[in-house]
């Protein structure tokens, strides 16, 4: 199967889980949504053209591969507008119209993704390439300012493969629904906190909908399964693997 492959870097990226509020817990991949969104500004196309020529119609396929060298923590102070406090304002009867509040985010530090795309039409193969290649606006994954350097582009072949490994990547599963094999000679020579290992299941979005002022709401949802340093082997689940990058992935 032919792919478009992806190797980029960033020094802080963060990928919001969407189940914390004043905590922004990150995932430790970008999800497909995330990189939609770098497809658009490779483009140079809105979220919202991006959602309804991209992502609804399923027009492309992405393997995701990646580690992070740590984690920091980000604080904010937000100001909050509430109606009631503007009318108040207005009206003299408080100083200010918001209040403020803390939030905390979380960043990976030192990151390096692999990414493979594949698509159904040659065409998008070497409309994305170009773009990626020469893109119209600055390439970021998680916040905007979270920017990405590419480091190589390049169209790949690679083959279908049973009883795998699979490590540091993303599976369109609930692997907690599914056998599975865990490498034990890595998990006697881990160190730590040996839950911090475990596959980690999550329902996300794969598509959103436009309200009529732009604001967005889920549409579909998927359950993944995040695999950490932990190589786990699927029963009957069957990837990808780069040997070039000794990497293993399904397409999401």
């Amino acid at each position: 199967m032919k792919f478009l492959k992806v190797k980029l870097s960033g020094c802080f990226n963060s990928f919001r889980y969407p189940d914390f509020h004043t905590y922004h817990k990150t995932l430790p991949l970008p999800t497909k949504t995330t990189i939609s969104g770098m497809l658009g500004a490779a483009l140079g196309i809105s979220p919202e053209e991006v959602n309804e020529k991209w992502l609804k119609p399923k027009r492309f396929e992405v393997g995701i591969v990646g580690q992070s060298n740590g984690k920091s923590n980000d604080l904010w102070q937000i100001r909050k507008y509430k109606s009631d406090n503007i009318n108040k304002y207005y009206k003299g009867e408080i100083d200010k119209p918001y209040f403020t509040s803390v939030i905390m985010r979380e960043l990976l530090y030192a990151s390096r993704y692999v990414l493979y795309f594949h698509f159904e039409n040659e065409k998008d193969y070497i409309e994305i390439e170009a773009a990626i290649k020469n893109p119209d606006w600055a390439l970021s994954l998680g916040r905007e300012d979270e920017l990405v350097k590419i480091d190589n582009v390049c169209m790949i072949e690679l083959n279908q493969k049973e009883n795998i490994f699979f490590q540091n990547t993303v599976i369109p599963i609930d692997i907690s629904q599914f056998q599975y094999t865990i490498d034990k000679e890595y998990l006697e020579k881990a160190e730590g906190n040996l839950l911090s290992l475990r596959p980690y299941v999550v329902k996300l979005p794969i598509s959103f909908n436009y309200n009529e002022d732009s604001s967005r709401v889920a549409g579909v949802y998927q359950t993944y399964s995040f695999i950490f340093n932990l190589p786990v082997q699927i029963d009957n689940l069957i990837g990808w693997i780069d040997e070039k990058e000794n990497t293993a992935f399904c397409l999401i």
